[in-house]
């Protein structure tokens, strides 16, 4: 039984994207409380934030902002719709195209990373609510390109072709609005999975620039053509506010915050050791890393800025508990940017964003099962040691290729003798002659052989997206509540 819908948890609800797996990191949390017989299982966060306050805040938000908006506009000419077919659906195309807009003003503040709105959704359901917010946003702005052409060539009399070249020759504004929309599609279709595949990047990552040229060129078309502005200085000063609040968060947020963070602790490469087959450990160093609030199991968006990689940007996880003194990086080459890591120099300054996550949730109940696939194990490995000095009763389960793919093997090993409450199970698909196959870990049955006491514990979920979503249906068809699946995605916006 669901119980109550917790809001906070919009994305579950929703459903995870389903994104390849690569340098921008990908890692699933589910946390689960036992069956419905059974005490629900209760996170404490180990600071002290209030999820259904920001939530409720954040969803109070937008909601009085969209009404302030349709107000506006019936009191502009929103209430011209009765009058005949032209008002009408002149009318209707000024709406979809103002709320269109305010929609994209919400994308972009789901890409400034405001502290308030992570701590309310964290990054993976913020990064389900751009996904879905995006859909919407486009649908509106196409919708107000066409019931503006099909009002216009009611009032006009003219034919579609006719009267698109009239707004290019006659209007103001209206071939940077064309322009405009022309590149939220681009950037939407591109931001499809099936797209996204075939792109690398770095050609993801321009293209979805060019978001911030279509945002300038689509304001310039409102007020200079907006019928709902003209000789409504409220509503134009209420819209430029709206404009000023989003582009003053991203430049506070996403330039002001790794600047000062910068600033003030002087991150910098310390060295790059080999971990296993293509994966390597970055070790930083800084100042004053004591008062850097990052947790096992936590990630943050790092910037190495030396010639060839200042301009990108990527998830990746704390994979050793933070000690005050330097923390660590670990990165399999998967992808462009990753595989050429190994090239870093000691002494390279790095710009940090963060960190994220809500790995910092811990249950009250005393058991808890950690499952890694492949570089998944690097928020898993510093999880199963501060979680084990809390007192937790810690299973591991670290699916591999093989033997030589495993990364801290001799630091799990050690962890798990030196702790009595840690159990590390590695599982590897291949073996000498023996050969297992990959679902077949993490089927129901195999499951419940590995960890009988499953339902007792709270599970973490780190590695690729097919593995996650297979333990996520095995863990549904052991009868674990779906209302109780936690997620959490390292994705870049």
């Amino acid at each position: 039984m669901l119980g109550t819908l917790d809001w906070s948890r919009i994305g579950d609800y929703l459903g995870p994207p389903q994104w390849n797996s690569n340098e921008r990191g990908l890692a699933l949390v589910l946390s689960l409380r036992p069956l419905a017989s059974t005490p629900e299982t209760e996170f404490v966060p180990r600071r002290a934030h209030s999820a259904w306050s920001r939530s409720d805040l954040a969803y109070a938000v937008f909601i009085v902002n969209a009404v302030a908006i349709m107000g506006f506009w019936w009191l502009s000419s929103g209430f011209e719709i009765t009058r005949n077919p032209s008002d009408f659906y002149n009318g209707i195309g000024r709406v979809t195209g103002l709320l269109g807009t305010y929609l994209v003003l919400w994308q972009l503040l789901f890409m400034a990373r405001v502290p308030w709105l992570e701590h309310a959704f964290g990054l993976e359901r913020m990064a389900v609510l751009h996904k879905w917010n995006g859909y919407l946003a486009i649908g509106l702005l196409i919708g107000h390109a066409v019931f503006q052409t099909l009002g216009y060539q009611l009032g006009d009399g003219k034919d579609v072709a006719s009267q698109l070249a009239d707004f290019i020759n006659s209007y103001q504004g209206l071939l940077a609005a064309i322009v405009a929309l022309g590149l939220f599609v681009v950037v939407v279709v591109l931001s499809v999975t099936v797209a996204r595949r075939h792109l690398a990047y770095e050609t993801w990552y321009f293209i979805h620039l060019y978001a911030y040229l279509a945002v300038v060129l689509a304001f310039s078309h409102q007020l200079a053509t907006g019928v709902d502005f003209a000789g409504n200085p409220a509503f134009v000063w209420y819209w430029c506010a709206l404009y000023v609040v989003v582009g003053g968060s991203l430049v506070f947020y996403r330039i002001g915050g790794p600047l000062a963070t910068y600033r003030r602790h002087r991150f910098r490469v310390q060295a790059v050791e080999k971990e296993a087959r293509g994966v390597f450990s970055i070790y930083i160093t800084g100042r004053d890393l004591d008062q850097f609030e990052a947790e096992a199991g936590q990630f943050a968006i790092w910037r190495f800025m030396d010639r060839r990689r200042w301009w990108q940007a990527h998830p990746f996880s704390i994979s050793a508990v933070p000690n005050g003194r330097r923390l660590r990086i670990t990165v399999k080459n998967i992808g462009d940017f990753t595989s050429y890591i190994h090239t870093l120099k000691p002494g390279t300054p790095i710009l940090v964003d963060g960190p994220f996550g809500k790995f910092i949730e811990r249950p009250k109940n005393s058991k808890v099962l950690l499952i890694a696939g492949g570089i998944g194990i690097t928020p898993i490995r510093p999880l199963a040691e501060e979680m084990a000095a809390d007192g937790f009763d810690v299973r591991v389960l670290y699916r591999a290729h093989s033997e030589n793919d495993l990364v801290f093997k001799k630091e799990l090993d050690a962890l798990s003798s030196r702790e009595e409450s840690v159990q590390v199970d590695y599982l590897l698909t291949q073996g000498g002659s023996r050969r297992n196959s990959r679902d077949g870990w993490f089927s129901p049955t195999s499951l419940t052989r590995l960890v009988p006491d499953i339902f007792e514990r709270v599970v973490y979920v780190c590695g690729p997206m097919g593995m996650m979503v297979l333990v996520r249906s095995s863990l549904e068809a052991l009868g674990i509540p779906a209302g109780q699946i936690r997620t959490e995605v390292f994705r870049l916006q």
